[in-house]
């Protein structure tokens, strides 16, 4: 479960964890939709692309501590984003009104 410890959201119940090559490098291309409580976390990434996607994305940049630095909301497919300095992971979300904003500390709870 993915939780803003800001705002004591439940930004996503189910959460995958991209750790190794061909996870990363996929990631949800190709992925006709995803549920509004599921997060794939891309870790080791500071910039993202939205091609082959289906569906308009929030991405959420944040740094070794889980402190969001960066929000892009609403990524629509063909897109890419610009690279986050200090950017550790992104965590793509299907595009829904979340109260996320720099600053916010997010916790990943097993």
């Amino acid at each position: 479960m993915l939780v803003n410890r800001d705002t004591g959201e439940v930004i996503a119940k189910s959460v995958f964890v991209a750790k190794t090559f061909w996870p990363r490098f996929k990631g949800l291309q190709f992925t006709k939709t995803i549920p509004p409580d599921f997060a794939y976390i891309i870790t080791g990434c500071g910039s993202i692309h939205t091609c082959f996607m289906r569906f308009k994305l929030d991405a959420v940049f944040v740094d070794e501590n889980w402190t969001v630095l960066k929000v892009h909301s609403g990524l629509k497919p063909f897109r890419v984003t610009n690279p986050v300095k200090d950017a550790r992971a992104v965590i793509e979300l299907k595009h829904r009104n979340l109260c996320i904003e720099p600053g916010h500390v997010l916790e990943l709870i097993e």
